[in-house]
C-alpha cells in the first residue's frame, strides 16, 4: 500500500481552508476535516482515483465533495517509491494552486 506524504504547500492550503471554515462554524470545520481525511486515506489504497491533469499526466487531481462545492487535491503517485505526494490543496472555488 502506498504511503502518503503531505508537502509543505499542501499543508498550507489545508490550514488556510481550516482557518476560513473555523471562522464560520466549528462544527462544519470538523465535518470537513473528516471528509478530507477520509479521501486522503483513499489515496493510499487507490492512488489512481483522481483525474489526470491536462498537459501534466504525471499529476492527478482528487475532488473532495463537501457542501455545495468541495476541495481539490493535487498529487503525484510515484509507483517506484510506492508514495503519493500531496502537492497542493485548495477550495474548489479558488483559482489555481
Amino acid at each position: 500500500m502506498p504511503r502518503l506524504i503531505l508537502t509543505a504547500g499542501a499543508g498550507e492550503g489545508l490550514e488556510r481552508c481550516r482557518r476560513f471554515l473555523l471562522e464560520k462554524d466549528p462544527q462544519v470545520t470538523r465535518r470537513a476535516a473528516q471528509a478530507i481525511e477520509q479521501q486522503l486515506m483513499r489515496l493510499e489504497t487507490d492512488p489512481h482515483v483522481g483525474r489526470p491533469v491536462d498537459d501534466m499526466p504525471e499529476l492527478r487531481e482528487l475532488v473532495i465533495a463537501f457542501g455545495d462545492a468541495g476541495y481539490v487535491v493535487l498529487y503525484r503517485f510515484v509507483p517506484a517509491e510506492e508514495t503519493v505526494y500531496v502537492l497542493a490543496f485548495r477550495h474548489q472555488r479558488e483559482a489555481g494552486y
